[in-house]
């Protein structure tokens, strides 16, 4: 569960009920643990945190008002404790210095001591990012774990391959031998994972029976919420719904992996295309690459098409950079075509993470944008409908659109 609790500044507000966003969130929690699942929650800290952590390493007071700010702008993550539905939470890049690994392991120190232990009183494992701790023009796989002791986390992960796992090993008994302190945390750490796992030991086995009806009501569950997260980033109707029924729309799609599950032939944006003809027949989906831009087929569709739907995604494996710079060349070619013709109208789609994919001054631009959190088949559908005007985008999580 991913929970961006920081207020925004930017002028994108999707949602600023913090306590309906956590009441929700409690609700899945529970949820999951009705049918024996362990809840884990990861969280986005909040920029005050950034002050009162240089206050911390500067020897100066840290008073009780700068961390109530901070548990004000964690309210999600605080509902959940209050209600007992966290057992881990795991810290990632949120808290990293990806240029100085010394500065990253305190920093992701203090916000597990001061912040999670002392101050929301929270019990329970909290497991970092390893990779995160290293520089990153020297990873170094390793000292990572002995790095993420030292941080404060609960549980490390040793890389594959035997000798790095015992030098990584060596390197953690060495540290134990030198400082009583880490050597006394180590063995904190212990009971806390140990009652974790009594936990997961206790819950009822599940009846292999009910496994088809579960799944089916997971995928109804994941459906709705798919669709109820499709977020517009106007108050205004889609452009497409204006359009007469026999304009031409040009859908570009990102060439990226598809969603596990779907065949890894296929293109994963096919069901957005084939839900978008329904309402406008003359969809011509073109894909293209972030390695070759725009080709001459792109450019020769942009210059006849009424609309043009540009789709950003977010993979593990692909970098939102290069389709910002798709975007902009977009951008740039419409602008120089209008010169002597009806302007085209602009959709943009970010699915995946909005944060790494929003352009503010894009869409005061004339783009019209419509955000989704995956690009899955449920998702696709119901942004096409929010694109043909069946209906409303009802999203209403909380984000920071900035990094």
């Amino acid at each position: 569960m991913d929970l961006a609790a920081e207020p925004s500044e930017a002028s994108l507000r999707l949602q600023e009920d913090l306590e309906y966003v956590s009441s929700h969130a409690v609700a899945f929690a529970q949820g999951l643990l009705r049918v024996g699942v362990v809840t884990c929650v990861t969280e986005v800290l909040p920029r005050s945190l950034q002050e009162v952590y240089r206050r911390f390493l500067n020897d100066t007071d840290v008073d009780k008002d700068a961390f109530d700010v901070i548990k004000s702008e964690l309210q999600p993550l605080r509902y959940l404790l209050e209600n007992g539905t966290v057992d881990s939470i795991m810290l990632s890049s949120c808290t990293s210095n990806f240029d100085d690994a010394e500065k990253s392991t305190k920093t992701t120190k203090f916000v597990i001591d001061e912040v999670l232990r002392k101050h929301l009183k929270f019990l329970g494992p909290v497991i970092v990012a390893q990779a995160d701790l290293s520089d990153v023009s020297v990873i170094c796989p390793v000292h990572e774990p002995l790095r993420a002791l030292l941080s404060g986390s609960d549980m490390v992960i040793l890389r594959q391959g035997i000798e790095s796992q015992k030098a990584s090993v060596s390197a953690i008994c060495a540290a134990t031998e030198a400082d009583p302190q880490l050597r006394s945390a180590i063995s904190t750490s212990y009971e806390r994972v140990k009652t974790m796992k009594r936990k997961l030991s206790s819950l009822p086995d599940a009846d292999p029976s009910s496994l088809p009806l579960l799944v089916s009501t997971h995928r109804a569950l994941a459906e709705a919420a798919y669709r109820a997260s499709i977020t517009a980033l106007q108050p205004t109707l889609s452009p497409i719904v204006s359009l007469p029924s026999g304009a031409t729309i040009l859908l570009l799609t990102p060439t990226v992996p598809p969603v596990i599950g779907l065949n890894q032939q296929s293109d994963p944006f096919e069901p957005l295309g084939r839900a978008l003809s329904r309402s406008q027949p003359r969809i011509r989906h073109v894909p293209y690459t972030l390695s070759s831009g725009l080709s001459s087929t792109h450019l020769a569709f942009l210059d006849r098409v009424a609309a043009v739907v540009l789709v950003l995604a977010t993979t593990t494996s692909v970098l939102a950079d290069a389709q910002i710079e798709i975007w902009n060349d977009v951008e740039k070619n419409l602008s120089e075509m209008e010169v002597n013709r009806q302007k085209t109208a602009r959709l943009v789609v970010s699915a995946g993470d909005i944060r790494d994919l929003y352009q503010g001054e894009m869409l005061g631009k004339g783009w019209w944008g419509v955000a989704c959190w995956d690009y899955n088949q449920s998702a696709l559908e119901a942004v096409a409908e929010v694109l043909g005007g069946q209906r409303e985008a009802t999203g209403v999580l909380p984000i920071d659109t900035r990094r």
